[in-house]
């Protein structure tokens, strides 16, 4: 082999890239959705604890723990972080380091972390590497029918999925360790559910997630339109305006996907409501509708659709800024 032959193939080693297209989407998704869940957990716990509060009414129809703010549900898991630090120190000599409320603090606010971050994890890759792959099969000139579709499809397949992870993750944050009925692990969810209810319990909320499968391809299209914008805008390192750039910065990427979810949120939180509500109920029989009827008519009208808002985009607004920026520098990693 001469010396052209071997720097030619030098050449061809170096520019071979170490990951397909398929595995840079997925190891991104992953390392997007392993960063968010670890750091917004604690918020997740509370806006669905929200979300499944009982409004009393004049009528006093109502049932479950009536919280009523976001501070009522931290101080409730602030109680329960006290109690289970005094049983544990009062039953076992073992458990040593349990005996801190501190570390009581994080098991109560980071209950439910297993499914939670199995959830995250297998869906943000999943649904990464689908919009991709269905982005690059999906030939048309217009492309916010292209983003819409490919996040709308890579969504439905992810949610059918995802389901049952969801299920669990909500059944057990929804109550906490010393309340009656709480599970006490996610195996102990599983099997408690397919005996006392059935295996189609685990799609519960299935049709609403379909709505929030149109709030994820919005919120998509938005982003990628904007980063779009964002990059034509953007000069190359000539100046030119003109260009299209290789990548945004980490404060741009953080502005496309703050607005982005902001204004889907607010369009589609409703289902979020109706989904948790469905997901939470122990009864085979619920429907959507009797769902609907409840909040409207029982428990504050129109408003009880938005229950835990403020605390949804206290903790959705980070968590897909975080989503998103770790998803695009891995990704920028993994190609360069």
């Amino acid at each position: 082999m001469n010396k052209q032959d071997v720097d030619h193939h030098h050449f061809k080693q170096a520019t071979t890239p170490r990951f397909s297209s398929r595995q840079v989407e997925s190891i991104a998704g992953l390392c997007a959705g392993f960063a968010t869940t670890i750091i917004t957990h604690p918020l997740d716990i509370i806006k669905i604890r929200l979300q499944l509060s009982h409004t009393i009414t004049k009528e006093g129809n109502t049932k479950g723990r009536p919280f009523q703010s976001v501070l009522d549900i931290i101080r409730q898991i602030n109680q329960d972080a006290r109690f289970q630090a005094k049983q544990f120190s009062l039953q076992s000599t073992t458990h040593s380091l349990r005996k801190f409320i501190g570390v009581n603090y994080l098991i109560q606010y980071y209950r439910g972390l297993a499914p939670n971050l199995i959830g995250n994890i297998s869906a943000w890759g999943c649904y990464f590497a689908l919009y991709a792959e269905f982005k690059s099969h999906i030939h048309t000139s217009n492309l916010t029918i292209n983003y819409f579709t490919s996040s709308s499809l890579a969504g439905i397949t992810t949610s059918i999925l995802t389901n049952p992870i969801w299920v669990l993750k909500t059944r057990i944050i929804a109550k906490s360790t010393n309340e009656s009925g709480a599970y006490r692990s996610v195996w102990d969810g599983i099997r408690t559910m397919i005996r006392d209810e059935s295996i189609a319990s685990f799609w519960k909320g299935s049709i609403p997630s379909m709505f929030q499968v149109f709030q994820a391809s919005l919120q998509i299209t938005i982003y990628d339109h904007l980063k779009n914008y964002i990059f034509k805008k953007k000069p190359n390192t000539e100046g030119d305006f003109t260009a299209v750039a290789p990548h945004l910065s980490t404060a741009q990427y953080l502005y496309t996907s703050a607005t982005s979810k902001i204004i889907s949120t607010l369009v589609m939180y409703p289902t979020q409501v109706i989904k948790s509500r469905l997901q939470n109920s122990h009864q085979s029989n619920t429907t959507i509708v009797q769902v609907i009827r409840n909040l409207y008519f029982k428990e504050g009208g129109f408003l009880a659709f938005y229950k835990g808002l403020s605390a949804n985009i206290i903790r959705v607004v980070p968590a897909t800024c975080i989503t998103f920026v770790v998803y695009e520098h891995v990704k920028r990693i993994l190609i360069e």
